[in-house]
């Protein structure tokens, strides 16, 4: 995927969803500026961002993303089939890879491999409808939470509600992955 695939498939899904970026920005909270500028590419949207675009375009999240094949009902995903989404991912402190993305059936969830970098701390954090299931792969994961402040070691996971304030960041001076799950009702 180019770097301006995604604002190109945002752009055009408001477009034939007859939506100007007013009326996104309504439906989003986002400021119209900020829509304009993802739109161009100029800024890299998070998940949780792409998850209310989707919402206030009538799409599944999956439309953004590289496709996986569906065989017999089965959404397969192959490991040189995935892309980096967030290029300039230091903006949020990680870059997330789609994974087993499809529009081919309806679905509630979708998974990613988030890659969060050691040299960003702090930051917005992100809140969306929804529930997510995080599992660290790889490295330490510092994982704000509300209020709460908790460290995640490879192997260790945490299930929330996404609808609280929520963000990862590395935890260490190396860089950690993660597997997240995101679910939208």
């Amino acid at each position: 995927m180019d770097d301006l695939a995604l604002p190109r498939r945002i752009r055009s899904l408001r477009h034939r969803s007859r939506l100007t970026l007013a009326q996104v920005a309504d439906l989003t909270g986002f400021t119209k500026s900020y829509l304009s500028m993802v739109e161009r590419g100029k800024k890299s949207p998070p998940i949780a961002t792409l998850s209310k675009i989707a919402q206030a375009l009538s799409v599944e999240m999956s439309v953004f993303f590289p496709k996986a094949r569906i065989e017999n009902g089965l959404v397969i995903g192959r490991k040189k089939d995935r892309r980096s989404i967030v290029q300039d991912g230091s903006q949020f402190g990680y870059r997330y890879q789609a994974i087993a993305s499809s529009t081919g059936q309806p679905k509630r969830m979708e998974a990613f491999i988030t890659a969060f970098s050691p040299r960003r701390r702090g930051g917005e954090t992100f809140v969306h409808g929804g529930e997510e299931f995080f599992y660290v792969l790889e490295g330490k994961i510092r994982f704000l939470y509300g209020e709460q402040e908790i460290l995640l070691n490879e192997g260790d996971c945490i299930y929330f509600d996404s609808s609280t304030p929520h963000r990862g960041e590395a935890a260490s001076k190396k860089i950690a992955r993660a597997l997240a799950v995101m679910y939208t009702p």
